[in-house]
């Protein structure tokens, strides 16, 4: 390992951490190292991708150079920025939990711990093994990041046809042109770091997303109050999912780092709800906000989140009533012809019952597709997802008292209801039926769903141990400090 491919892997977690720390400093709880350690390190590679998109287009190769000091000065700043705040904060709140787990508790937490390093280490060393090897990820997403390391330079894409009128222009051309740039940034930086298109050190970044998340998960999980061995076996289940894994260990896909990122939004959000640290709502506001930069599909799940941001804004008396506005506007315009969601790259999709073709909007076709059989094959048959939908509703249904009491569980869980609808009237309602009926893009976009489940999963499981007797009684345990909606 050079140098450099270190300091492209160490910068952004510098750069990240010091940035977590600033949002959150005045609420430390344990197990904020380790999310700050997760969270830090996809916050820092995002804004490294985002420099570099600005900084490194003219000469793509040198990204961690041209780049390298904008974020250390931004890390310097945040850390300085954390520093005063801690200095000024009151000591670290007690944990919300005492947790005083007996000793085959806390084997069982080490156990799972040693799993999780295990299949990491596996996943890593599967990523390293091999070249880009999956079909999208050669044919579309590492296209513009390839290209412009072997060039030098950050060449614009455009339509077949615009090239076609335009050659010999500077610009290129390929089937999946309009797709968003930042994973392709990210790529770029540790193509950088590397020396070069080393496609195994460059898959390595799906491996550090998973890690990162998964640390983000239990330092956030053991934050809202549950036991160290709850907490890790929430890890366990995410990163032993088969799907989730073949898209580490076959790196290339934009669909993990869609799901990483809409999750750590959560966990802010979720962090939000709990506790009331402003700083978590800004960092969650922020990260939403880069989803449509990372895939198309992320300006759905953007737009599902701002309308529960904002539902949950609003006063009490109004929540209900809003909603059922909300969806009283959505039959009106599909009766009245359909309407259209300004996607950057795209121009738009378009949802209606009849097909009209507008330029630049993508029209799906509100009709009927029985695709049940498919659907259920994919969830509970097929080698996909282990028992991850057999027992999420199992856990709902022994947290229920939990679900009714806490107003952050009940958000949460009205999130995923809303991805699950997004989901059912994409495959069930419109042509994208074929992609459930062949098994392709079905389940990737599921795996955008999964860490949201987890994140809501690990706010119903608050004070789980301590009701079930496993630990001592928790007279501190904090209620959700917003109003229950």
């Amino acid at each position: 390992m050079t140098i450099e491919y270190a300091t492209a892997w160490l910068l952004p977690l510098f750069a990240g951490c010091g940035i977590w720390w600033l949002l959150h400093a005045p609420q430390r709880r344990s197990g904020d190292v380790l999310a700050s350690l997760g969270g830090g390190w996809i916050v820092g590679i995002l804004l490294a991708a985002l420099a570099a998109g600005v900084l490194a287009r003219e000469y793509p190769v040198n990204a961690v150079g041209r780049v390298g000091p904008w974020l250390a000065g931004v890390g310097v700043l945040a850390w300085l920025g954390a520093g005063l705040r801690l200095w000024r904060s009151r000591p670290c709140v007690p944990d919300p939990v005492p947790v005083r787990a007996g000793l085959g508790w806390r084997a069982l937490g080490w156990l799972l711990l040693a799993l999780v390093l295990l299949r990491l280490a596996v996943l890593v060393d599967e990523a390293a093994l091999r070249p880009l090897f999956a079909w999208d990820a050669w044919s579309a997403w590492a296209v513009r990041p390839k290209s412009w390391i072997l060039l030098g330079h950050a060449d614009d894409y455009v339509p077949m046809v615009d090239w076609l009128a335009s050659a010999p222009a500077p610009e290129r051309t390929m089937l999946a042109w309009n797709y968003p740039e930042l994973l392709a940034w990210i790529e770029v930086w540790f193509a950088s770091g590397a020396g070069g298109w080393n496609e195994p050190l460059v898959n390595l970044a799906w491996a550090g997303a998973l890690a990162a998340f998964a640390a983000a998960l239990y330092g956030q999980a053991r934050a809202f109050g549950l036991a160290p061995w709850m907490a890790m076996a929430l890890v366990y289940a995410l990163v032993s999912l088969p799907l989730i894994d073949a898209h580490v260990a076959l790196a290339g896909y934009a669909d993990l780092w869609v799901g990483v990122v809409l999750g750590l939004a959560l966990l802010a959000w979720a962090r939000w709800l709990v506790f009331r640290g402003p700083g978590q709502w800004l960092l969650a506001v922020l990260l939403a906000a880069c989803l449509p930069a990372i895939k198309l599909d992320g300006a759905i799940w953007l737009l599902c989140f701002g309308l529960l941001v904002l539902l949950e804004r609003l006063p009490p008396r109004w929540r209900w009533g809003t909603l059922g506005v909300a969806a009283l506007l959505v039959l009106a315009g599909l009766a009245l012809g359909g309407f259209t969601l300004p996607v950057p790259g795209v121009g738009g999709i378009r949802i209606a019952w009849g097909r009209i073709d507008i330029p630049g909007v993508a029209t799906y076709v509100m009709q009927w597709h029985p695709v049940g059989a498919a659907m259920l094959a994919s969830l509970f048959t097929l080698p996909n997802w282990h028992l991850l939908w057999y027992l999420l509703p199992v856990v709902v249904l022994l947290r229920l008292d939990a679900l009714r009491r806490s107003a952050a569980a009940r958000l949460l869980g009205l999130f995923v209801l809303l991805q699950v609808a997004a989901l059912f009237v994409l495959f069930f309602m419109t042509s994208a039926a074929a992609w459930a009926e062949d098994f392709t893009s079905v389940n990737r976009l599921i795996l955008q769903v999964v860490p949201g489940v987890f994140v809501f999963l690990a706010v119903l499981l608050r004070g789980a141990a301590t009701e079930a007797g496993r630990v001592a009684p928790a007279p501190h345990l904090p209620h959700d400090a917003g109003s229950a909606f």
